[in-house]
């Protein structure tokens, strides 16, 4: 029960390794020789906090194999890494690709471990110029160092989120390109947002929008506080409740049935 899964009514979970890195997801371990739909993202698919990720729950409903590529803490960047998941989305029916947070990838302020992304693995001179006061040195987690930024100078946060925002793009829409087959985007939003504080923006969601065929936005009730948008990676989907995820497997399921049922080509 390592591995980020904070479940404690589960008792035993799945796990299994896949992958150039041999990355651990949740099982069981599917059998990619028949027909599967993929799913792609951080720790909303993985289901930390759930004995039933909506990826399992979409299987239920569509009664069609669902793989869960879903990784506790995951950027664009990490599936960007390794070249048998992109390929293995590729030979899917449909994948869907959650718009996954900004703040676990390299950009020119900060860079992340590739396969550990809430990992912080060094930091550039230009953001210790925007913050000379700061001993970067004590952070070992990205979303520790974005709390410590935001509340030091609100105003030079902005530049680093502006670099968030486009390195953010630039990975989605190569993530996007890379994956051949029917793609589907699934945007889980906080109801209501954060504001100028919410990363990822309907705008640059509309841009990623034209390398997919679906786009699938998702409001998710947010009980959390607004310091927890950017939490520890053991908070990072304490919002995905078990309802959370029934809200997001019913969008999805419906959408896929029209995908399947429709026979829509694969994007160009």
């Amino acid at each position: 029960m390592g591995y980020g899964i904070a479940i404690e009514e589960a008792g035993e979970v799945d796990l299994y390794r896949f992958g150039r890195s041999r990355q651990i997801f949740r099982g069981p371990k599917p059998n990619l020789k028949n027909p599967y739909i993929a799913f792609i993202g951080g720790s909303e698919p993985f289901g930390k906090f759930v004995t039933t990720p909506f990826p399992k729950l979409v299987q239920r409903k569509v009664k069609k194999t669902c793989v869960n590529w879903g990784t506790p803490g995951a950027g664009p960047g990490f599936f960007l890494k390794d070249p048998m998941i992109l390929g293995a989305c590729s030979d899917a029916e449909i994948c869907v690709v959650q718009a996954m947070d900004a703040v676990p990838l390299s950009n020119r302020m900060y860079s992340v471990f590739p396969r550990r992304n809430f990992r912080l693995r060094a930091v550039s001179d230009m953001l210790k110029a925007l913050y000379p006061k700061i001993d970067f040195e004590n952070f070992k987690y990205v979303p520790a160092m974005i709390r410590k930024i935001q509340s030091v100078d609100a105003t030079a946060y902005k530049i680093v989120l502006a670099e968030q925002r486009s390195a953010w793009m630039a990975r989605m829409l190569e993530l996007l390109e890379d994956i051949e087959t029917n793609k589907a985007l699934l945007w889980l939003a906080p109801e209501k947002g954060y504001g100028d504080d919410c990363i990822i923006t309907e705008e640059m969601v509309n841009v990623v929008a034209k390398k997919v065929d679906r786009v699938i936005k998702v409001e998710i009730p947010n009980k959390r506080t607004k310091d927890m948008l950017f939490g520890s990676s053991k908070k990072d989907s304490f919002w995905m409740t078990r309802s959370a995820h029934e809200t997001v497997a019913k969008a999805v399921s419906d959408e896929v049935h029209l995908m399947l049922s429709s026979g829509e080509k694969i994007s160009a």
